[in-house]
């Protein structure tokens, strides 16, 4: 029962409209817990089978994913575009490997790997209509046991669902769009001039994410020493204008991109106030990940025992929809859908939309 569970679960994720970086955090969650990998990733890639974009649960640290870029990206063992070609025109949609002993003496493995713990793997080449959009990967340390046939048929079964998300382009918010916090957020230090002197990992890739919305060859996390993006230079600069008294505009700045609504804000932390900022100043700059609320719901639902009706009709409820068009979109008469929405209200002990949702979001947390 559990499976069917994550199985509606995965496919109720794939099918909620938004691009697939926004919606591939929890997607990754889904399909690891589903198949019961200890991590996963996706890599994005064009025609010729370069990676444009990559999103992971467990991301490399800047400096790592720095080096990987410039020597084994393309290097001598294991090429990424090499690698996946060759997974791409094989028979096999899924494969999947365990680190033999040779591969534990290299390079590739004791720099990138094993701080991924991907000492088992399992790839899944994700395509639409037969063109290759991206690679799915799962992983496992090396005291679990590697995948079996049966988990990959399983992870084969989901691809289409996957490529319905990876294939669906970037659109603006909608005027009904609505985001809640996520539990993504960090603190990056720079000094006045925008250089980072300071941050840990996993603030600096969600600062990456905020202000290029993509990780690639070309555009690797931000690291300690570089300037940052011109997202924090605006920052600095109505942060430099209010301590000098000019301008009273807080330095925030709300960022919709690929990965969902980023709230970008810049503090001074000098001991006191100062006039304006010098290049020795340190500021911290906040960063506040948004995520879509439909998707956030989705996820909430999967620890309660909605009916699959009643769960459809909770996701539609959060987009704002009325019930003349949730009856529409449901394909049932106005009176059904009006009876699916009040059932909803009484299993929640709600009074109207925006409380169904709360008690759906404050259950599942």
């Amino acid at each position: 029962m559990r499976k069917s569970i994550q199985l509606a679960h995965i496919r109720q994720l794939c099918c909620l409209g938004h691009a697939g970086p926004s919606t591939m955090p929890a997607l990754l969650r889904a399909v690891r817990e589903y198949i019961g990998a200890d991590s996963a990733g996706f890599f994005w890639v064009d025609a010729k089978g370069d990676m444009t974009n990559l999103y992971a649960e467990r991301m490399l640290e800047p400096g790592l994913m720095r080096l990987y870029f410039e020597r084994h990206y393309d290097g001598a063992e294991l090429p990424f575009r090499q690698a996946f070609l060759q997974r791409a025109s094989s028979g096999e949609q899924v494969s999947s490997s365990s680190a033999t002993p040779e591969l534990l003496k290299t390079a590739y493995y004791n720099e990138i790997l094993r701080h991924l713990d991907a000492h088992h793997v399992m790839y899944t080449v994700i395509r639409d209509q037969g063109h290759a959009l991206g690679q799915l990967s799962l992983y496992r340390p090396k005291d679990s046991s590697a995948f079996t046939s049966s988990e990959r048929a399983a992870v084969r079964d989901i691809s289409h669902y996957v490529a319905h998300a990876v294939g669906r382009p970037q659109s603006e918010p909608g005027p009904n769009s609505q985001y809640v916090d996520s539990a993504d957020e960090g603190m990056v230090i720079v000094n006045g001039n925008g250089v980072i002197v300071q941050g840990a990992a996993a603030s600096l890739n969600m600062l990456t994410m905020a202000s290029r919305g993509r990780f690639s060859p070309a555009n690797p996390s931000f690291m300690i020493g570089d300037v940052a993006s011109d997202l924090v230079l605006r920052q600095l600069e109505k942060l430099r204008k209010v301590l000098s008294g000019e301008s009273t505009e807080a330095p925030r700045e709300q960022v919709d991109g690929v990965w969902g609504r980023f709230l970008v804000g810049a503090y001074s932390l000098a001991p006191q106030a100062e006039r304006g900022l010098s290049p020795s100043s340190l500021v911290g700059i906040h960063v506040r990940r948004k995520e879509h609320l439909v998707i956030k719901l989705a996820e909430a639902m999967v620890s309660l025992d909605l009916p699959p009706q009643q769960q459809e009709v909770a996701l539609l409820l959060a987009q704002g929809k009325t019930n003349q068009e949730i009856s529409a979109l449901l394909n049932v008469s106005s009176n059904t859908a009006s009876y699916h929405v009040r059932q909803l209200f009484l299993r929640l002990d709600a009074h109207d939309r925006a409380e169904a949702v709360s008690r759906i979001l404050d259950r599942g947390a």
